[in-house]
């Protein structure tokens, strides 16, 4: 009888059940058996299932189970959880490791380094998360405690923001009085970029009472003396703080009287004077009186 290769058609009259050829082995296989594997496979599943008195869900819990007491008894198991990096914050480690979700003597197989990075990130409380998994049995987290930057008022209440642009929650902001304000509708994203400019700027960031953000692209900084200092968008703010420091040092610029200090053309600083106050007519006392 004559094999029926792929995409060859069957001859007119009594049609043969479709089969398929293993041209590593020349093997004829028909394709109803290999259905009726799949069909026998599902069933005895949820024969199992049943029998067990549960769900599918049981089987791969119990599977899970099984796997994990394997692991133990070769020796592949989950022996030590370290969290290195935040040794000054005891607290935060101990909530690192819960949120990794892997216990000693789980199988190491399953404790994925990418899911226990998702875990551990979702804190919000710590940045640069890394995760190792040391053979045989050891789970190295790796991260750095999410520093606060700045403050930004949303509105309602001042908020804790971190060095990647994160309102950190559960964070207070009485406990970190000395740090640059913000507000405006973007700030929190931006802040990062604000704070480094300003920490390399050490003449003029003590002086910023507030950074508004504008429009999302750039910032309007007030000085505790009331200047406003327009600055660039974000792609040159760096060289703008940078200029505006060097005027600082050489000539004050930030500590005279003025209402308006612009940095947004490049190479050009436009300076505006404060008004000074209308003089206020104070009645003269001891007049002689008329007789």
């Amino acid at each position: 009888m004559p094999k029926i290769e792929r995409n060859q058609t069957v001859p007119s009259g009594r049609r043969r059940p479709a089969t398929i050829i293993d041209e590593a082995t020349g093997e004829e296989v028909r394709v109803s058996s290999i259905i009726f594997g799949v069909v026998m496979l599902i069933a005895i599943l949820v024969a199992t299932a049943a029998w067990m008195g549960g769900s599918m869900s049981q089987i791969g819990t119990r599977f899970g189970g099984f796997m994990d007491d394997t692991s133990r008894l070769i020796g592949i198991d989950v022996e030590d959880v370290s969290v290195l990096g935040l040794e000054d914050n005891p607290g935060l480690a101990e909530e690192v490791r819960a949120a990794a979700m892997i216990e000693p003597g789980e199988n190491m197989f399953r404790a994925d380094p990418h899911l226990i990075k998702n875990r551990v990130e979702s804190t919000s409380k710590v940045l640069n998360v890394r995760v190792h998994r040391l053979w045989p049995g050891q789970i190295v987290i790796l991260a750095d405690a999410a520093d606060p930057v700045a403050l930004w008022h949303d509105g309602r209440q001042w908020q804790v923001v971190d060095g990647m642009g994160r309102v950190l929650p559960g964070a207070h902001a009485e406990d970190h009085p000395g740090l640059l304000r913000l507000a405006g509708q973007g700030a929190p994203e931006a802040a990062p970029q604000l704070a480094a400019a300003l920490a390399a700027a050490p003449d003029i960031s003590g002086r910023v009472a507030v950074a508004t953000r504008i429009s999302d692209r750039r910032w309007d900084m007030r000085f505790i003396n009331g200047v406003t200092v327009r600055l660039p968008e974000d792609t040159t703010l760096e060289p703008a703080i940078e200029r505006l420091a060097k005027l600082q040092v050489r000539t004050a610029l930030t500590q005279r009287p003025l209402e308006m200090i612009d940095l947004r053309s490049a190479g050009r600083v436009y300076l505006r004077l404060a008004q000074a106050p209308e003089p206020v007519a104070e009645p003269v006392s001891g007049a002689a009186e008329k007789t």
